[in-house]
């Protein structure tokens, strides 16, 4: 799998246009003038479904996937420490007694030059969906050093009610939206409040994110959550070893019915250090 990312973040475009390479079957990347903007994992278990390596517009990676002391995290990636349904409580944020699918994968590039990825995935327990989940991705042309991502997760129960809830443990409540980031140095955390000085589980930001020299060169990764989501603002799980997560729906259980789906928006704004967005 390293090798085939190391292929995909030298692959070429043509200049100034996105373009979508398909890896194996279960590895889509966009790419932009020749260098690797995302690639989408979308596989079965611990291969779904999750965004790795992301990059900035410089060819900057920013994420990790599967790092020694957190072997669950997985570049972008979304999923709860609390999932019960049909009377049964599950964890697909280690992924245990669950596992995440891919059902669909489809991509565009719309004539305003933005780049669509949609996909469908499913939580299964036992042979039996408990869970789906739809992510729309959006992404538009770096301009000034940075680029917008912009991702729509939608939720819903299959069949019957399903609870989500962050994780219990001292009351820490992550679990949700979440990104990894790859080792660097000179780590800064920064939110809507300020700059971070300490490790985060509840502060209340509409945005926050990581900045930091990366092997490739000084870059930054912000997530603003949507002012339309449920719970908003959200806390935040917030650590300088390389983590940030937009905690939904917190320690607060959330119950979904059938038929009534969540949607949740954020916008990823990725930069170097020109256009770090905590200056």
């Amino acid at each position: 799998m390293r090798a085939a990312l190391a292929l995909l973040i030298a692959v070429s475009a043509q200049a100034g246009e996105f373009g979508w390479v398909e890896k194996d079957g279960s590895l889509l990347a966009l790419t932009e003038n020749g260098k690797t903007v995302f690639a989408y994992h979308h596989g079965q278990g611990r291969d779904c479904c999750y965004l790795h390596p992301i990059a900035s517009p410089a060819g900057v990676v920013l994420t990790d996937d599967g790092p020694a002391d957190h072997r669950h995290h997985r570049g972008l990636f979304w999923g709860w420490p609390v999932l019960e349904a049909e009377g049964q409580r599950y964890d697909s944020w280690l992924l245990k007694g669950v596992e995440h699918s891919s059902e669909s994968v489809t991509k565009r590039i719309e004539p305003t030059g933005v780049a669509v990825l949609e996909a469908a995935q499913t939580w299964r327990a036992g042979g039996k969906i408990l869970l789906r989940d739809r992510i729309v991705i959006r992404t538009h042309p770096a301009a000034g050093g940075a680029r917008t991502i912009e991702a729509a997760l939608t939720v819903e129960a299959a069949g019957r009610p399903v609870v989500l809830a962050g994780a219990p443990d001292l009351n820490k409540g992550y679990g949700g939206f979440s990104v990894r980031f790859a080792p660097r140095t000179d780590t800064r955390l920064f939110s809507s409040e300020g700059p971070l000085v300490k490790d985060e589980d509840h502060g209340a930001h509409e945005w926050a994110g990581l900045e930091g020299t990366f092997e490739g060169g000084r870059a930054a990764l912000r997530i603003t959550a949507d002012r339309s989501n449920a719970g908003f603002p959200n806390h935040w799980c917030l650590r300088h070893y390389g983590f940030a997560g937009a905690n939904f729906p917190g320690v607060t259980p959330y119950r979904l019915e059938p038929g009534k789906p969540v949607t949740l928006r954020y916008t990823v704004r990725v930069s170097d250090e020109a256009a770090s967005p905590s200056r």
